[in-house]
């Protein structure tokens, strides 16, 4: 809530608390405010009155999220750093000598210093709206907030931490040399452009070769990133150890962001349904990476509201180790729900 000078109310606002006025309620809090109401203001010589501010009417979690002044400033500050590492990516393309790996990495702590917990960045970077005209760019920069997660809760030393970060500003860089229109297609790709965009792994690791400034790790994470654990990847069908390590993080690192990013064909996935394809897709992804990761995104849904296909409206109460996808749920009447035990319901919204 928020004081306004009487002179600046209009109508539509709602107030906040109570007009009293020579201790008797003139106007009541929640009153919309019309210019009856400013007269009566006027008549009895009210300078100064409470109303709700945006953040004060927000009902859900997104609307009450992205009126905060904490994300506001992320959010601001991601788009600068967004339009910065695109204007290096550009210049590192038209001459890929030496790779701005400082650069980029103070990108990353620019970012790193606008938000205090993990929770905290994986609730921001699912409610991020992206900018449509710089997808890849807002993916990879996006990959990279989550890699350094990643390496925080893997304990990665530093220089490691630094590695998995870079991998992450370049992993897709092939895609910069494919036709947008085809890469963001409003709708699925066909055989043929999906064959194309396919090649975006060779292409990304044809430009990086001759960098001697990018390590080898980054550019295997680069060729590998689509590489499953069982085989059933591109381009080369690898699989277990022959596939790089950091090619084994980003798989995990890039399926997730793909998911929290909405389609033309699909809204984005929410984190539970998320947890859900990971934990149906297990042998894809080296189990001992993706359970950390899936474990944290598990912690940062309690106390979050989620809406079931039966539309009933439940607050995530504790996770459930054994299958993490399918919370202990409680709603506003005290019930408890064992979504394990209600194999037919599912999570359909956050809210």
């Amino acid at each position: 809530m928020k004081s306004v000078a009487r002179m600046e109310l209009q109508p539509g606002m709602i107030l906040g608390e109570d007009v009293i006025v020579n201790d008797n309620v003139l106007l009541k809090a929640g009153t919309t405010i019309t210019n009856y109401n400013i007269e009566l203001l006027v008549r009895y010589a009210v300078m100064c009155v409470t109303i709700m501010d945006d953040i004060d009417l927000a009902k859900t979690h997104f609307e009450k999220l992205r009126f905060s002044e904490e994300f506001k400033a992320f959010e601001q500050k991601h788009n600068a750093s967004l339009f910065l590492y695109k204007a290096q990516m550009e210049y590192f393309l038209s001459d890929v000598s030496e790779a701005p790996t400082e650069i980029l990495l103070k990108i990353y702590n620019n970012l790193r210093s606008t938000y205090q917990t993990s929770a905290q960045l994986l609730d921001y970077l699912y409610n991020l709206i992206p900018n449509s005209d710089q997808l890849t760019y807002n993916h990879c920069l996006n990959s990279a907030l989550l890699g350094g997660l990643f390496a925080e809760w893997l304990h990665m030393d530093n220089d490691e931490k630094e590695t998995l970060i870079l991998s992450c500003f370049f992993y897709d860089i092939g895609k910069l040399r494919l036709p947008y229109q085809i890469l963001w297609k409003s709708g699925r790709l066909t055989d043929d452009e999906y064959e194309l965009v396919k090649k975006h792994p060779v292409i990304g690791y044809s430009i990086l070769s001759n960098c001697k400034s990018i390590n080898q790790h980054i550019k295997n994470a680069t060729i590998m990133h689509h590489e499953r654990m069982n085989g059933t990847g591109y381009p080369y069908h690898m699989s277990g150890d022959k596939i790089d390590i950091y090619a084994r993080y980003l798989s995990i690192i890039d399926t997730y962001i793909a998911m929290t990013s909405p389609r033309t064909y699909r809204d984005a996935y929410t984190p539970l349904q998320i947890i859900e394809h990971f934990e149906d897709n297990m042998d894809a992804y080296d189990s001992s990476l993706v359970i950390p990761l899936l474990t944290h995104i598990a912690d940062s849904q309690i106390g979050l509201n989620i809406q079931l296909s039966d539309n009933s409206i439940w607050e995530v109460m504790l996770t459930n180790p054994a299958k993490l996808s399918r919370p202990i749920l409680k709603n506003e009447k005290g019930e408890i729900l064992y979504l394990s035990h209600q194999p037919e319901l599912k999570v359909v919204k956050n809210l």
